[in-house]
């Protein structure tokens, strides 16, 4: 059934005809169908993958004809390995079974189960914060924290590298931000500097940075919340499961529970489920609760799935070496490419990017990787700045060995190819 009018909504707009323009520019070049390939099966580290030539295509493939290719999974968010993972299928699915595919609500209603209250008291014991809300995503739950916490009367510093969602939300909140340069301390303290102690001041960082793969520096924001009486908000979406004892997060890899006031995070990641989270004291856990946009208005998460979270934070309790064995595989990737004198930027964690500057050279190397078994993302602009694209790793517990050598191999190896290309194009004439 096609729409009743043909009227073009994108007339008019700027932004609308720079991404039409865009697309049209990478499909041209053959590059459209490495975003958004379509997965055939559980996206654990092994995993049968397509070209997408049915959204992003002007002939789409009949489905029945597409071409599967097996690869080796080095751009899933499964940092600790656990999707897929028997036990956990089992709960969600005796869950399914006993709740049903959704709550057919929001929390504040008919939307709570006994799994919703069961994982979040998990969680909150699993951080070491005295409550946990989960949200329908992480998106979600830093909108709540800034729109619910925060109003025109306070300012917020924040990251220059910090996650879009923390952006949307300081722009929903009304609140003054001041953005200071990543990681620059100093200048994060001269700004703190010329505020009034009687303002309410909050900063907010991302614990792993999702697209350069560095650690916040913790201890130091936490030097700065107190000297200067700042609230301090971390999003640990590519920390929690991911870094960390028992994968207990960035802030417990620092031990600074006690100085943070607020964690978000992501319960699709290194926790294998949807949806996202904020842990933090019982008092602002009751206002989140009570008047939250995102907690009243969204339907709560599926209960399978919070029977599947419930059980990865189980698993991760009792077993460390799912950290230990993220913190080798990514330390030997790194050190690997490293030595081959590939630019990974200063990563020190399983985000790892590998910068290649050019947005179609991003593209270009993602395929190249595609046709030799390894599966990586390509990030370009505006997701990173121009100039600054690159094909983004992140790796999983339980990648062996063998795997890990010839992720190492196809990656040197393809990445040089790209690099001393010439038919990619330079980065200005992608702007």
């Amino acid at each position: 059934m096609t729409s009743k009018t043909n009227r073009d909504i994108t007339v008019g707009s700027k932004a609308c005809n720079f991404l039409l323009n865009r697309y049209n520019k990478y499909k041209e070049r053959g590059y459209a169908d490495v975003v958004s390939r379509i997965f055939h099966g559980i996206p654990s580290k092994h995993a049968q993958v397509s070209y997408n030539n049915i959204e992003f295509c002007d002939n789409p493939t009949d489905s029945s004809h597409i071409e599967i290719q097996n690869v080796l999974h080095l751009g899933s968010y499964n940092y600790s390995g656990l999707n897929g993972h028997p036990d956990i299928i089992a709960a969600a699915k005796t869950a399914l079974e006993n709740f049903g595919t959704t709550t057919s609500g929001v929390r504040l209603l008919n939307g709570t189960s006994r799994l919703h209250i069961e994982l979040e008291k998990k969680l909150a014991e699993f951080l070491r914060y005295d409550t946990v809300i989960t949200y329908s995503s992480g998106f979600a739950a830093n909108l709540a924290v800034f729109d619910t916490l925060c109003d025109a009367n306070d300012v917020i510093f924040s990251d220059s590298l910090n996650h879009e969602s923390i952006v949307k939300g300081i722009e929903l909140s009304g609140a003054r931000c001041e953005v200071f340069p990543h990681k620059d301390m100093a200048a994060l303290a001269a700004l703190l500097e010329k505020e009034s102690p009687e303002i309410r001041k909050f900063i907010v960082t991302d614990g792993v940075f999702s697209m350069d793969g560095d650690l916040a520096p913790l201890p130091e924001l936490c030097d700065l919340s107190e000297k200067y009486g700042c609230f301090l908000i971390v999003d640990d979406a590519h920390g929690t499961a991911a870094i960390g004892p028992n994968g207990r997060g960035t802030v417990a890899h620092f031990g600074l529970e006690d100085k943070v006031d607020i964690i978000t995070g992501s319960l699709s990641k290194g926790l294998p489920g949807i949806g996202g989270f904020v842990a933090c004291n019982d008092k602002t856990g009751i206002v989140l609760r009570t008047g939250s946009a995102p907690y009243i208005f969204s339907a709560s998460i599926p209960p399978a799935t919070a029977a599947g979270i419930l059980k990865a934070v189980e698993i991760l309790e009792t077993s460390p070496e799912i950290a230990e064995s993220l913190q080798y595989n990514a330390k030997f990737l790194r050190d690997s490419l490293r030595a081959a004198d590939i630019d990974i930027l200063d990563s020190e964690t399983a985000v790892i990017p590998i910068v290649v500057r050019a947005d179609e050279k991003a593209f270009m190397l993602a395929k190249r990787l595609h046709e030799k078994g390894v599966y990586a993302n390509p990030v370009v602009f505006p997701a990173v700045k121009k100039g600054r694209a690159r094909v983004r790793l992140n790796v999983s517990a339980d990648l062996t060995q063998q795997e890990l050598d010839f992720a190492v191999k196809t990656l040197i190896e393809e990445t040089k190819a790209v690099l001393e290309s010439t038919n990619a194009v330079a980065p200005a004439e992608m702007a």
